[in-house]
């Protein structure tokens, strides 16, 4: 009994003993720190091996210039080296969209909200929160068409899963102007897959309500 309490133990401590390489990249030159410890100054495009053992570890990042705190957990399971792309880039870009309340799409040119409006509301409640919506000075806000929030849709998972090409702050969703399948239906989009669905209008679950604004100059009035 004392033989085998003692090979498992012995099994358990060299699993613990095991350690994998952590390869670490990011998009803009920053502070990095992993699991509390600093690592200094990770240059923007080069490549930071750092071998830790198997488990759970935590890395956070402080762009050098100044800007929001990028954090992660990452868990290594084996021995095999796993890399780790900090998106610095993007999280920057997302806290000035905050900051300022929205963003413009330099290829359409079209002036949409930061955010939605973070809440499960019906298709009738979307339309009257952007009617009703005042931002950056404007008052002319409305839902967006389902082809423009298709024109949204692509690029990396953000940290709540929905790919965005943007810097726009999503919690589900997204009601559009354009009439769904059937009479009372609208339809609307997924940010997780960029699938589209004809809802009923009353329905509100995940929707939420993403605002547009079509500037003078955009590419819908070329």
């Amino acid at each position: 009994m004392n033989s085998i309490l003692a090979l498992a133990l012995a099994c358990a401590s060299a699993a613990f003993a095991q350690t994998a390489s952590l390869l670490i990249r990011s998009d803009v030159e920053c502070r990095l720190a992993v699991d509390g410890e600093s690592k200094g100054v990770l240059k923007k495009g080069a490549d930071l091996r750092v071998n830790l053992p198997l488990g759970e570890h935590h890395l956070e990042a402080i762009p050098v210039a100044g800007g929001p705190h990028w954090t992660d957990t990452v868990y290594l399971v084996d021995p095999a080296e796993k890399g780790v792309s900090i998106p610095l880039r993007a999280a920057m870009a997302r806290a000035e969209a905050q900051k300022r309340g929205y963003w413009i799409d330099s290829k359409t040119q079209f002036m949409w909200a930061a955010a939605d409006n973070g809440s499960a509301v019906t298709f009738s409640e979307a339309v009257y929160y952007c009617r009703n919506l005042a931002l950056a000075g404007h008052k002319d806000w409305a839902l967006p068409s389902i082809d423009d929030l298709q024109s949204l849709f692509g690029g990396p998972a953000d940290a709540s899963g929905f790919h965005v090409l943007g810097p726009i702050k999503l919690t589900g969703w997204a009601w559009s102007s354009s009439p769904g399948k059937e009479s009372g239906e609208e339809w609307a989009l997924d940010f997780g897959d960029g699938g589209r669905a004809s809802l009923v209008m009353g329905d509100s679950g995940l929707n939420r309500a993403l605002c547009l604004r079509r500037r003078p100059d955009s590419s819908s009035n070329k």
